[in-house]
């Protein structure tokens, strides 16, 4: 059976251009992406893999959860993520929330679970340049804005099924381990400050000819911004960021570590 890739698409960390990448490469047709909307229809989802047809896929899905798939399916997955640097990040993730507030995106945030349209509504009510509006919300998240931005991006590392966390609660370095022993079965993390070498790399593991997109895909569409030059506004986004910050850390090392074997 030939090999399958599951590329876990952390929100905001240039997964969208992933998967046109992937596209390119392998065809539309072999590409599923936002895997975790067809994982409700599993006969659906279980047919698709047993075609052999599908070639990546790629997901919203903590990696928890995605091992529990994987090995229901007796299938082997080669495992690709993005991580980004954390402060801008979660300015983006927050920038992204935001743009539902605009107008036109009125359909779109009357999708949203109620949960979620509450912490647009919260976002949307902050001023961006009021250190005090910023620390606010950021130190008073509510349930689903710590799921989305608390130490985002290791929390698809570490909750799932058997997680020692539920979706809903803060993580912490206690959890630092855990994080570790799901790092080491991806096969490759990149870093999207530097993307494109990456994705040189990346064509060498799995034999692709991947070529790097001078256009950015999906990105944040609110017209506001964050300062994130401003040290006061990084040390209050940086709050809720102690162990993505450690994973930054930890993924440069393992990306060390791999390029001097």
């Amino acid at each position: 059976m030939e090999d399958r890739i599951f590329f876990m698409h952390i929100a905001k960390t240039a997964g969208s251009y992933m998967n046109q990448l992937f596209i390119n490469e392998y065809g539309e047709d072999r590409v599923l992406t936002h895997v975790e909307t067809k994982l409700r229809n599993m006969t659906k989802f279980k047919n698709d893999v047993a075609e052999n047809r599908i070639k990546v896929f790629s997901g919203h899905v903590y990696y928890t959860r995605w091992k529990e798939i994987a090995a229901s399916l007796g299938v082997s997955f080669r495992n690709i993520a993005v991580v980004r640097e954390p402060v801008s990040h979660i300015a983006s993730h927050i920038l992204w929330l935001d743009h539902y507030n605009l107008p036109e995106k009125k359909a779109e945030y009357q999708a949203l679970g109620e949960s979620h349209r509450r912490l647009v509504d919260l976002i949307g009510a902050i001023k961006f340049d009021n250190i005090g509006d910023l620390d606010h919300f950021m130190t008073h998240l509510p349930a689903a804005g710590i799921q989305m931005l608390d130490n985002c991006q290791s929390r698809y590392f570490l909750c799932g099924p058997g997680s020692p966390v539920n979706f809903f609660e803060p993580i912490t370095l206690s959890h630092a381990n855990t994080i570790v022993r799901a790092t080491r079965e991806f096969e490759f993390i990149m870093l999207q400050d530097n993307l494109d070498e990456h994705v040189v790399k990346l064509n060498s593991m799995l034999g692709t000819r991947m070529k790097p997109i001078k256009e950015r895909i999906n990105e944040a569409k609110s017209p506001r911004r964050i300062d994130t030059s401003n040290p006061i506004i990084r040390s209050i986004l940086a709050k809720r960021l102690t162990v993505d910050s450690w994973l930054w850390r930890h993924v440069n090392t393992l990306n060390a570590e791999k390029k001097s074997i």
